[in-house]
Formats: C-alpha cells, sequence, structure tokens
C-alpha cells in the first residue's frame, strides 16, 4: 500500500471511529442554520409589514452577518470537542503504543487525523449553507451579493476553526490526562483575554490617570497592554468593529475587522505547526502523567499562579466595603490566593498530597514576582501617572472638559454607522488641538499635583455636618478631564486627570484651552463636516416652553452657520457667569410633534443659547420659536412653593461599621405639608415668574454653575390644559414674601 493510500486510510478510519462526531455537528448545525433561517422567512411572509427588512436582506446581513459571531460559539465548541475526541488516546499508554506501532510515521499519522478532524466538521457546515443557499433563491432572496456573503462567511469560520482545533491540539499534547487537557485548552484559549481584563482592573484601580475609550479601539480590555495572542482575544478583536446601518434594521450588523483576517490565518498556520512539533516531541511514556513536558512545568506554575493571586485579591478588595480598607484586603487577598494556589498546583502535577511542599524556590520566585508587581501597581514605580509626552513628540492633543460643553449625553456617530458614543470619546476622536501651550501647561500641572477624589473618604474621621458640608465644597470644586495625545509616532496615549477649578491658574488655563477654535470644532458633533446629515427639526426650549419647530435643509444650514459664529465667541467666563436663555437640539424625527420628547433620535445634545447669541435668537423667532417669551402671571392658575427642609443625618458603610453625617435638601410634600405654600396673588405669581430657572435644562449647567437655590422647589400650574412645570429659583432673586 502506498504511503498516499495509507494517508487517505487513515482518515477513513477515523471518520468511522468517530461517527458519532459529524452526526452531532450535522444536527447542531441544521438547528442553528436552516431552522432560524426557515422561522424567520416564514415572519417575514406572513407579518412583512412588521418587519423592516426583507428576505434577502436577512440572509446576506443577519445570517451572514449578524449571525456570524454567534456561529463562530457553535465552531469554536466543535473544534474543541474534535481536538480532544481526536488526539485523546495520547493520555492512554495502551493506544499509544497501538497507533505507534503502525506501519506510519508519526507526521503521517498527524496530519492524517488533523484532517479528518477538520473535514468531520467542515463538510457538514458546507452542506447546510448549500442548503440555506437554496432556500434563499427559492425565496428570490439570492444575489451576488450573497456569494461574496458564504464565501467569506465559509472562511472566516473555517479559520477560526483551525486556529481553534489547533490550540487544543496543542493542551492535549502537553497534558497527560483528559481532565487537566479540558482545562488546558480553557486556559490557552483565553489566557491573553484573561491577563488583558487582569491589567485594565488593576490599572484602573491603582492608577488615577488610567481611562480607556472602547469605541476607539474595540474591546475595552482587549486593546491594552496584552498582546491578543490567545484565541480568543483574536476572535473578539476580528468583530470588534461593530456597525448599525442607517436604515431602521434593528440588528447590529457585525463587520469583519478586516485587517484582523490575515493575522487569525497566519496565527491558524502558526498553532497548527506547533501542535505538529509538540506531537513529534511528546514523550510516549508520558501518558496518564499531568505534564507531558516537564521542562514547561515550571513556566506553566508562573503563568497560572500569579494571575490567580491577583484575581484574588481584586475579590477580597472588591467586597471589603471601605475604600480606605481595599489595600489591606487586596494583599490579603493576594497572600491568601498564592499560598493557597500553590499548594494545589502541586498537587495537582505531583498528584499526590506529599507534593504540596515541594519545589520551595520556585515558590519563592513566584512571591518575589508577585511582590513586584504589587509595588509597581501600588506606587507606579513605572511613572505611569505622572507621565506627559515632550512637546517635540507631539502631533496634537485632544480634551475633553467634564461637564463644560453642551453634549451631555451619547450620540451617534453619523460619519460610522449608528454607533452610540459618549462625549469624551467625541472629542478624543475628533479633536485636534496644536499651537496652544496651555494645553500640555494644563496638562503637566495636573500630572504633577496628582488631584484624586480617594481623600474624600466620607466613611471614616467626619464626625459633624460642618465638617461634611466643608469636604464637600472641596470636592464640587473638582473636575475630571481628560487628554490624548497624539504623537509623531502614530500612536495616541491617554490619560484622566482632576483638577482643581477653584485654583486661579488652573482656571486660566482652563479658559485657554475653552476658548481655542479647535476645541469648539472638536467637541461639538454640530460643526462635524463629515456628517453631512440632513435634520428635520429642532427640539426648541426656553425657561417656560419647549416646542418641536420642522426645518428644511435650508433652515438647518442657515441655523447652523449662525449658531457657529456666535458660538467660538463663547468663553469660559461667559458659560460660568451667565445663565442660558434655552436651548435647541437637533433631531431626526419629527413624527410626534405632540409628544416630542418620545422617539427621536438625537445627534447633537442639548446646545446651549445664551442671551449674547442676539442673531440665533433673531433666526429661532423667525423659524417659529421665541427664545425670549415668557409666562406672565394671567398664564398661570396658581404656583406652589415647596420649602425643602435641611436633613442631617448619620449613614454607615455597606458593613454598618463606619458612620458619617451627611447635610442635603430634601423634598417631601407628604411628610412635611407645611412647608407648602400655594400662591394665586396675580403680583406675587409675576415676581416669582420673574426669579424662577427651568429644572429641565438647568441640570446640565449646575455642573460648573451655582446659580441656583436648592432650598426651594416650584410647581406652576398653567392655564394651558392645566400643565405643570418645575423650577428652583435663581440664587438671590427669591422674592422677599416667600420665606
Amino acid at each position: 500500500m502506498t504511503s498516499k493510500n495509507l494517508f487517505f486510510k487513515l482518515i477513513k478510519q477515523d471518520a468511522r471511529k468517530r461517527i458519532w462526531y459529524p452526526i452531532i455537528i450535522f444536527i447542531s448545525l441544521f438547528l442553528v442554520l436552516e431552522v432560524p433561517l426557515l422561522m424567520t422567512i416564514d415572519r417575514i411572509t406572513r407579518f412583512g409589514n412588521r418587519y423592516p427588512y426583507s428576505i434577502s436582506a436577512f440572509v446576506n446581513d443577519n445570517l451572514f452577518g449578524t449571525f456570524s459571531f454567534p456561529m463562530v460559539i457553535v465552531v469554536c465548541a466543535a473544534a474543541v470537542l474534535s481536538g480532544i475526541s481526536g488526539y485523546a488516546y495520547l493520555y492512554s499508554r495502551a493506544q499509544v503504543d497501538t497507533y505507534h506501532s503502525l506501519p506510519v510515521g508519526r507526521s503521517q499519522l498527524f496530519w492524517a487525523k488533523f484532517l479528518s478532524g477538520i473535514l468531520q466538521f467542515f463538510i457538514p457546515f458546507i452542506l447546510h449553507i448549500f442548503v440555506c443557499a437554496g432556500i434563499a433563491a427559492n425565496n428570490n432572496a439570492f444575489s451576488s451579493e450573497t456569494v461574496l456573503c458564504i464565501a467569506s462567511y465559509l472562511g472566516i469560520e473555517l479559520a477560526i476553526y483551525i486556529l481553534v482545533y489547533s490550540t487544543t491540539i496543542i493542551a492535549v499534547g502537553i497534558t497527560g490526562n483528559i481532565i487537566v487537557g479540558i482545562l488546558g485548552t480553557a486556559v490557552l484559549f483565553s489566557y491573553s483575554t484573561i491577563i488583558s481584563l487582569e491589567v485594565f482592573i488593576l490599572f484602573s484601580a491603582f492608577l488615577d490617570t488610567y481611562v480607556t475609550y472602547t469605541g476607539i479601539k474595540g474591546a475595552v480590555f482587549l486593546n491594552g497592554q496584552i498582546c491578543n495572542f490567545s484565541p480568543l482575544s483574536m476572535i473578539l478583536k476580528l468583530f470588534s468593529f461593530t456597525d448599525r446601518t442607517l436604515t431602521d434594521v434593528p440588528e447590529t450588523i457585525f463587520k469583519y475587522n478586516t485587517s484582523y483576517i490575515k493575522v487569525i490565518v497566519i496565527a491558524a498556520i502558526i498553532y497548527s505547526i506547533t501542535a505538529f512539533i509538540i506531537y513529534l516531541k511528546r514523550p510516549s511514556e508520558t501518558a496518564g502523567k499531568t505534564i507531558a513536558f516537564r521542562s514547561i512545568e515550571p513556566v506553566l506554575k508562573t503563568m497560572l499562579v500569579i494571575p490567580a493571586a491577583f484575581f484574588g485579591g481584586i475579590f477580597f478588595s472588591q467586597i471589603s466595603g471601605s475604600a480606605s480598607a481595599n489595600t489591606k484586603w487586596f494583599l490579603f487577598g493576594l497572600s491568601f490566593s498564592f499560598v493557597i494556589l500553590c499548594i494545589l498546583i502541586e498537587i495537582i502535577f505531583r498528584m499526590d498530597l506529599r507534593g504540596a511542599f515541594k519545589h520551595k524556590r520556585q515558590f519563592l520566585f513566584n512571591a518575589v514576582c508577585t511582590i513586584l508587581i504589587f509595588i509597581v501597581f501600588k506606587y507606579d514605580v513605572i511613572g505611569y501617572d505622572t507621565y506627559v509626552p515632550a512637546d517635540a513628540q507631539l502631533h496634537s492633543c485632544a480634551v475633553s472638559i467634564q461637564q463644560l460643553m453642551p453634549m451631555s449625553r451619547d450620540i451617534y456617530l453619523i460619519g460610522e454607522g449608528r454607533l452610540y458614543i459618549g462625549s469624551d470619546e467625541y472629542c478624543m476622536i475628533n479633536m485636534e488641538i496644536q499651537g496652544n501651550p496651555s494645553v500640555m501647561e494644563l496638562a503637566r500641572k495636573a500630572a504633577k499635583e496628582n488631584l484624586s477624589y480617594a481623600q474624600f473618604d466620607y466613611y471614616e474621621g467626619i464626625e459633624s455636618s460642618d465638617i461634611y458640608t466643608e469636604t464637600r465644597k472641596k470636592e464640587e470644586n473638582y473636575r475630571t478631564i481628560s487628554f490624548g495625545y497624539k504623537l509623531l509616532n502614530g500612536k495616541t496615549v491617554y490619560r484622566k486627570y482632576i483638577i482643581d477649578i477653584s485654583d486661579a491658574e488652573t482656571l486660566r488655563l482652563l479658559a485657554d484651552i475653552f476658548n481655542d477654535y479647535d476645541y469648539k470644532m472638536g467637541s461639538t458633533p454640530l460643526f462635524n463636516n463629515s456628517y453631512h446629515t440632513v435634520f428635520e427639526g429642532i427640539m426648541c426650549e426656553n425657561n417656560f416652553k419647549y416646542e418641536m419647530i420642522k426645518i428644511t435643509p435650508d433652515m438647518q444650514e442657515k441655523i447652523i452657520e449662525t449658531y457657529k459664529e456666535e458660538y467660538v465667541k463663547l468663553t469660559l467666563d461667559m458659560v460660568m457667569n451667565t445663565i442660558p436663555l434655552g436651548t435647541i437640539e437637533f433631531v431626526k424625527d419629527t413624527d410626534v410633534k405632540e409628544t416630542p420628547y418620545i422617539n427621536y433620535d438625537v445627534y447633537t445634545g442639548k446646545m446651549n443659547i445664551y442671551p449674547q447669541f442676539k442673531n440665533t435668537i433673531a433666526l429661532l423667532k423667525d423659524y417659529g420659536f421665541d427664545m425670549m417669551e415668557r409666562l406672565t402671571a394671567e398664564d398661570v392658575q396658581k404656583i406652589s412653593v415647596i420649602k425643602n427642609y435641611n436633613e442631617s443625618s448619620t449613614q454607615y458603610d455597606v458593613y454598618g461599621y463606619s458612620a458619617f453625617i451627611s447635610s442635603s435638601y430634601v423634598t417631601s410634600a407628604e411628610t412635611h405639608e407645611e412647608n407648602i405654600k400655594e400662591y394665586t396673588d396675580k403680583e406675587q405669581i409675576q415676581q416669582i415668574l420673574d426669579s424662577l430657572i427651568n429644572s429641565s435644562f438647568s441640570w446640565n449647567i449646575s455642573y460648573y454653575t451655582d446659580f441656583f437655590d436648592n432650598q426651594y422647589s416650584i410647581e406652576i400650574i398653567t392655564n394651558i390644559d392645566n400643565t405643570k412645570s418645575f423650577y428652583n429659583f435663581i440664587k438671590g432673586s427669591k422674592p422677599d414674601f416667600i420665606l
């Protein structure tokens, strides 16, 4: 028999021996491919008006788009099952002797089994895909685009299967029994993901300036400090780019990170070759032992013990319940977990309780490494928090100042699809400030001062409400400011700092940044030319009313240009010392004019209108909304003024050990009826109306101003459908007759 015939005979024998595997795969794929496809086609056919997409769109975008990622779970499970079942004979000394006594070389035996495991999955997979394509064609939902979707779908799933399959074989090759082999597969499959997650947690816990942005670089802990060398990391990276179409399709369409497909393919090849080398080098006599290669045992122990010990420290610090005790409990959890894990792993590797305290030198080595890593994080040995790049290294800088721009909510990135993104992250992507020395001067000042909210630990040491109030006032001057240093080498370094706006020099630098044209353009989605968004309306709100006004493209262009001209002249001093007249918000859907706060897409956030914006105010009036319009006493039935009471109470931490005294204004109309006063006199009503600020838009400027008197809550009942609105007094303007 020729070598070629023998090779194919080995493949057939393996297929007959594992006939159960392709049967399971065939049934599983039918349940996850044809069944959902047929059910969806049936629903669309019967209830087409309920679905904003056609059958062809579902086949292309969902079955071979969105469903690609869930299908990966099935592919990975199938690959693990195939790898363990195909090479489990390595765990039996008798079976190893039988296989190695065959008149065939180890290389041929390995590749025969390797190819057999791939074919037993991929042949049923292709058959099911053809059946799905036939179902689509029968429903007039098959096109040339479908062919491309199927081709990329098959290629990517095959690459992922081989990657996970070869990883499983590596785990089987370096272990000696099936239990340890399964555990080894889980570790190799997800190791870099777990380490990246742990690094993310440690950076967040110990380094004050650490910040990440998910939309910029994909999954938050996959793009930090660790390479994506494990299959799980690679798979998540491959699918880390998601996009929502601008149609009304509710499902998220997963787009492949096309630049990462080649990484998956190369990794699959490297892992396959590695599995082959390990198979060739594996000693036959190691069957039944815990580890097949004793030389890698110390490395495996270090890789397992140190990360697991730090997870123990994280666990205990999180359940400690007291910020000041976190470090103590972290150290306890770290030490306890380290000792227990060292003993446990030694017992597993030795398969003997007497081996628990062997290898003391390695125990000491791992202990020293663990202590050094803790010291690096705890005391910032690498200078992470104090790092600020030199001016010569900097290309540009992005800055996001907490609550000092109108974009106070998540928005859609129009240019990249319907992807929600926060205001900080938007600034990091779109802002490039150059030539403003105040930016780096403030960054260096903030890094040097290294302010932190951690000093405001209310759980201990506060024994009176006066001390609490004083501490709270100091904390209220603190703001978070984020920097994105875009370096000349192409990298971007992100840091967040705490600044004290009561410091005159800090406020001066902050004003220089805020007044910068590039800062305003980079932090305001409305002025982003890449969007090219056509809005259907503007949600307008002043102190006493709100209304949706519809606009045409010409009206949109004019209002944006007018607003921009006045907006760029806005200064920090004006923002912090001027009460806005109201807000405007550009929206996409105006079909619900009667209830304009429901079901519309927000793209800009609330844009403040200040009294100085004369041209914008005039233009809005031409469009049908008077920003200067005010209620008169004749429009009001009555006004209820609720005097909130100052509540001081002793509160405890979650375990009831440490106490602090809190003091705040509390509204409780049910239990303090005597604090409610109703006014119907028209003269008094007018005085009250002249002293109010609308609560619905005052909250977003209360973060950086002190305009409002929270001791009173005001409810106005108008003559128009008995509608109610809620207000606060402007500080210092409360009428004298209100006690």
